[in-house]
């Protein structure tokens, strides 16, 4: 899921402009001074998160900064109300009680994962998976505000419950601490350029082709960088999974496919071997386009 509102300072993570700040009346405005959202959806800054995003999105793409105005809306109480976000604005010298704050699309949340049952169990014996890297249900098209809690909290104690019930009492316990990098920050830099470019706000087939390829060539030159490889994976089942989803729905857009499928009303499951296959799949299904993308993008 992609966050609409990410402070446009610069930095990586970006600060995130909370919702309700729209909420306390804040509105979103192009550097013309235009509230563009009141022409893309009746609600306006309120509608659900991925309209926000993606309209916000275009207007980026079409050359035109997009910024957060609340000085009418909170003006001098923000300090009090939003501090969190005042100190991200002051920190770069914007007074956001003053001055619109700079923002764009930030990939906030993934709302798939390793397939659990209500106690986080996975399908490998002795392996349960919470929080972020799970997939539990409980979200839809679109990620509700606070199900994070949900999934970290309550399937955090389901979790701990079970294993708590099924370990023997004597055990030790063995801290893990993941491996570096090495020298393949170059790999995951060119991997996260690949995945804002072609598995954005906005994708399409030959595009999610293209990512599924240089994906693939990514991932077998990282086989002896565990932490990296599994980024690759990661980033590889989430293309194959949107090339796979011919249809739009919620934070998943297709610019082939834009109308939602009933047929797709449904959770879908991947096993990497599926991947792969979607991957080669996509390779002979959208060929000349992914080749040309791939020329274009000089990769």
């Amino acid at each position: 899921q992609f966050h609409p509102t990410g402070i446009d300072i610069g930095r990586d993570p970006a600060p995130l402009a909370t919702e309700a700040l729209r909420g306390e009346g804040a509105a979103l405005i192009n550097q013309r001074g235009e509230r563009f959202m009141l022409s893309v959806h009746p609600d306006a800054e309120l509608a659900p998160r991925d309209v926000v995003a993606r309209g916000i999105f275009r207007e980026i793409k079409a050359g035109r900064r997009v910024y957060l105005d609340a000085r009418q809306a909170v003006g001098a109480r923000f300090a009090d109300a939003f501090p969190t976000v005042f100190a991200a604005c002051q920190a770069v010298g914007i007074n956001p009680a003053l001055a619109p704050i700079p923002v764009a699309p930030a990939a906030h949340y993934h709302m798939g994962g390793l397939a659990t049952d209500d106690l986080g169990r996975t399908t490998v014996n002795g392996l349960w998976a919470v929080g972020e890297c799970a997939s539990t249900g409980v979200h839809g098209a679109n990620r509700l505000a606070s199900n994070s809690l949900l999934e970290a909290v309550v399937f955090g104690a389901r979790a701990a419950a079970d294993m708590d019930a099924q370990s023997p009492p004597e055990r030790s316990i063995l801290l893990l601490t993941p491996p570096a990098l090495g020298g393949r920050g170059r790999d995951m830099k060119t991997m996260r350029q690949v995945m804002t470019r072609f598995v954005g706000l906005e994708r399409d087939g030959v595009g999610l082709a293209q990512a599924l390829a240089q994906i693939s060539a990514l991932m077998a030159g990282l086989k002896a960088e565990p932490m990296a490889q599994n980024q690759a994976m990661a980033a590889l089942l989430i293309a194959a999974g949107a090339y796979q989803r011919t249809e739009s729905r919620g934070g998943h857009f297709r610019t082939d496919y834009r109308r939602t499928a009933p047929d797709w009303a449904h959770r879908t499951f991947l096993t990497l071997k599926d991947a792969l296959s979607i991957a080669e799949r996509a390779r002979a299904e959208q060929g000349s386009g992914a080749n040309a993308l791939f020329a274009a993008a000089g990769t």
